[in-house]
């Protein structure tokens, strides 16, 4: 058999299993899993490293407008951030305006992805309205390739529950799923205004703004919400103990409830905010840094399998940008980058501090979300078949990281000065090598458009 390219002698990771194997690829996908294989066209020799499964982001914003400003981080510098970090495969959030079709909003996205990405990448949509003509587009979009879509219950984005309900009902006549932001828009509102009224507007607030009880009662009310209608739902960016309290009863339940967490909630606390000013604002995602327990139980959660995700939720402001709230937090723009640092942080604080297995790292980064939005198993694992999605990966060089380096246009990351345990030495998309040792190889626009389809 004729291999384009052999890697040799790594330590394969899957979800479930760990093995010494070469893999063989041929036509950008993995072609055989064996020890021996004949020689290939090209080689990499993989002694002493993990082959990992490319990592696959279901929750990136690029490019995105929100109010009079845009993301930094377009699908040119995202996308190879990405690719520098170990992610393979991203799901972005096409935003559907008012008056929008569906199909103008992934139009729209696409137009901005196409000639720009490097990595493979999907999208959900975002609803802005779910009137009967909006949801009368969800079967064809839905066999079209787009399975899923998003709804906020805060404030500022929400349509409100009625339409959350009809959105629910109609998304589970056609095998939709809905991805939710769980906040209480009318308790982060009183409390954010009685903040402001107590002179309380530095960044330093933020979290106090945003309770954890409002998280909670969000999502425990559209988890009821999904049982009355046996809808399937996501909860993106879980980040405190009583929601994931209210999944894992859901769970138990047998609802089809799955969960996300973000790389901030498990490597930062809340007492980041204590800085206040611009630095605190850089940390200003939604919801906002939680307590040390809310943190210790999303670990549990992850080794339980009740939170089945990571995501990034790469939302890249600069520091001018975030400098608009300084003295009043409620500006801040929501979001924080860190597609390029999220695989080896949570490697490094997960796997290599034994909190959770490699195997259990890559069912969250890759084949969960995989699986759960249609794209597995083309990506998400090393299987025969699959796409040719792979990071070589040394468990054991320890480096320090440093924002300088980075590849997003935010010209900061969280994690600036974390030193990691654990390393992506080389990235391969479909087979062919876009980034070594953080320098990106590849050229704007090889990423393709992926089409998915969901198994009910």
């Amino acid at each position: 058999m004729d291999y384009a390219l052999v890697i040799r002698h790594g330590t394969v990771v899957t979800a479930s299993d760990t093995f010494q194997a070469d893999l063989g690829i041929r036509d950008g996908r993995i072609a055989a899993i064996a020890a021996g294989l004949p020689r290939g066209q090209q080689e990499i020799d993989a002694s002493g490293l993990q082959v990992l499964p490319g990592g696959v982001d279901v929750h990136t914003h690029l490019d995105a407008p929100v109010g009079d400003v845009v993301t930094v981080d377009d699908f040119e510098s995202g996308t190879a951030a990405a690719a520098c970090g170990g992610i393979t495969t991203i799901c972005d959030y096409a935003w559907q305006q008012p008056g929008q079709t569906i199909a103008q909003a992934i139009d729209t996205w696409q137009a901005k992805a196409r000639s720009r990405a490097h990595i493979d990448y999907g999208f959900h949509v975002i609803l802005s309205d779910a009137g009967p003509e909006r949801l009368a587009e969800l079967p064809a979009m839905v066999a079209a390739g787009y399975p899923s879509y998003k709804v906020f219950l805060i404030s500022e984005f929400g349509i409100g529950d009625p339409a959350i309900l009809r959105l629910l009902a109609a998304a589970r006549a056609c095998g939709a799923i809905v991805n939710v932001h769980c906040e209480n828009g009318a308790m982060l509102d009183f409390v954010a205004q009685r903040l402001l009224a107590q002179g309380k507007r530095d960044p330093r607030y933020y979290a106090e703004s945003r309770p954890a009880l409002a998280e909670t009662e969000a999502t425990e009310r559209i988890i009821r919400y999904a049982e009355l209608l046996d809808a399937e739902i996501y909860i993106v960016h879980l980040s405190c103990q009583g929601a994931l309290e209210a999944v894992r009863a859901a769970r138990r339940r047998g609802l089809r409830v799955w969960a996300e967490t973000r790389p901030i909630y498990l490597a930062l606390t809340e007492e980041r905010y204590q800085v206040g000013g611009v630095e605190a604002a850089k940390l200003v995602g939604a919801p906002p840094l939680r307590s040390p327990a809310d943190q210790a139980a999303l670990w549990e959660g992850l080794r339980s399998g009740d939170i089945v995700a990571i995501g990034s939720d790469n939302t890249s402001w600069t520091p001018e940008q975030k400098a608009a709230g300084r003295d009043d937090f409620t500006r801040v723009p929501y979001g924080v980058p860190g597609l390029e640092t999220e695989l080896r942080v949570i490697y490094s604080e997960g796997v290599s501090k034994g909190r959770i297995s490699a195997n259990t790292f890559v069912a969250v980064f890759a084949t969960n979300p995989a699986r759960i939005f249609g794209l597995y198993p083309r990506k998400g694992t090393i299987a025969v078949g699959s796409d040719a999605d792979l990071v070589l990966f040394d468990p054991r060089r320890t480096e320090r990281l440093d924002e300088r380096r980075l590849h997003s246009r935010a010209g900061y990351d969280p994690f600036h000065g974390f030193e990691v345990a654990g390393w992506p030495v080389l990235t391969l998309s479909r087979g062919e090598v876009i980034a070594r040792e953080g320098e990106l190889l590849s050229r704007p626009g090889r990423g393709q458009l992926l089409l998915r389809h969901r198994k009910s």
